[in-house]
Order: structure tokens, then C-alpha cells, then sequence
């Protein structure tokens, strides 16, 4: 019998571990006049990424405005490798560590995500028979697919409603305190993930702690 709450997952630094510098590094090498230091900084000062992960441009849009910003000189398929660096590779174990959890709760996923990235993590074989992870859970919910991004209470009360529960048979995992916070303030109960390289350990430990 499953738990009368469900499990609602971040995905990067939560399942996914990534690591944004490394975009930033590798725009930089596209780059003639900008460091990756500047563009992280401009990237998050003015929120570059924001309009595309909520769904408002399309990709073309995404990459030429990038690309324009930075002074890059790349085309598609390198700004689209050097945009993918962050992406760090699925925490070792993964598959069968949701495997046990979907036997007793419904899991779900809530991610502040792009459509190039999508491709890269929608595409893995993590199960033992090539089986893709995602099939694991009841529903995914990405940000560029739902026109929101978090932490806008909005998304979360959509995501709610397409559940079909209640905030709190809700226990929902993000490595960003801005979307804890957000979420607690709806009566979810959420979980800050600290230590992205063991964000497992804590997941299990919580769930514990709790059910």
C-alpha cells in the first residue's frame, strides 16, 4: 500500500547533478570580448535564461540572443554542446534508488528546465534493461513546457492541481531555498537540498524522518 503522500522532485542538484560553470566556460571560449566570470554575472544580473525556460522563445530565439549578448562565434550544434556542459550525468544509482521509492509513493518532477536540455536528459537508459528513468514517475512537469518557472507560486498551485492533492500530502525536494520558500508559503511540505552531491542520502533520510 503507498503513503498518502506523494513525492514531488527538483531535477538538477537534486537527481542530476550539474555544474553551471562549466556552461559559462565553455560560452566563453565562443566568446572574443567576455570571460565566463562576466557571463555569469550578466546571466544571472539580467536573467537570460528566464524567458526561455518559461517558454517564451523558442530555441533559434534562444541561441541568437545568446550568442549576440556574449559576442559568440559558434553554430548550432556547438552552442548546443556548450549550453549541455553543465549537465553532469545522473547520480550513480538512480534508477534503483526511485525503483524502491515508486512502491510506496507517487513520484513527480517539477524542473526549472530548457527545451535543448530536455533532450540530453529525457533521452537516458538508466535502467537496468535500457528502461528510462522518467517512466518511473506519474507526471513531469517543465517549465518551458508550462510557461511558468519557479518560484512563482503559480506554478506550484498548477502542478497541484494537475496531482490532484492537496499542498500537504505534498513532500517536494529543490536544491534552491527561493523555491523552498515559495512552496512552504502554499503548505507544501518542502525539503532544501544542501549537499548536491548527496542529495539521496538526504532525500532517503527525510522521507524517513517524516513517513
Amino acid at each position: 500500500m503507498k503513503a498518502n503522500k506523494a513525492l514531488l522532485f527538483d531535477l538538477g542538484n537534486v537527481l542530476l547533478p550539474i555544474d553551471l560553470r562549466l556552461t559559462y566556460q565553455a560560452f566563453s571560449r565562443f566568446s572574443g570580448s567576455y570571460s565566463a566570470d562576466q557571463i555569469e554575472k550578466i546571466t544571472y544580473q539580467e536573467g537570460l535564461w528566464q524567458s526561455y525556460e518559461a517558454g517564451f522563445m523558442n530555441e533559434a530565439s534562444f541561441r541568437t540572443s545568446i550568442k549576440s549578448r556574449f559576442e559568440m562565434k559558434c553554430n548550432d550544434d556547438d552552442f548546443d554542446e556548450a549550453f549541455n556542459a553543465l549537465l553532469l550525468g545522473f547520480h550513480h544509482g538512480l534508477y534503483s534508488f526511485l525503483s524502491d521509492l515508486v512502491n510506496k509513493f507517487d513520484l513527480y518532477l517539477l524542473s526549472n528546465t530548457s527545451s535543448i536540455h530536455a533532450k540530453v536528459f529525457l533521452s537516458n537508459q538508466l535502467g537496468p534493461e535500457g528502461q528510462n528513468v522518467f517512466d518511473l514517475f506519474q507526471k513531469i512537469f517543465l517549465s518551458f513546457d508550462m510557461g511558468l518557472i519557479k518560484p512563482d507560486p503559480q506554478i506550484y498551485l498548477q502542478v497541484l492541481k494537475k496531482m490532484e492533492l492537496p499542498a500537504s500530502q505534498v513532500m517536494f525536494f529543490d536544491d534552491n531555498f527561493s523555491n523552498i520558500e515559495s512552496a512552504q508559503n502554499l503548505g507544501i511540505q518542502a525539503i532544501h537540498i544542501v549537499d548536491p552531491m548527496r542529495s539521496l542520502e538526504q532525500i532517503k533520510q527525510s522521507i524517513q524522518e517524516v513517513c
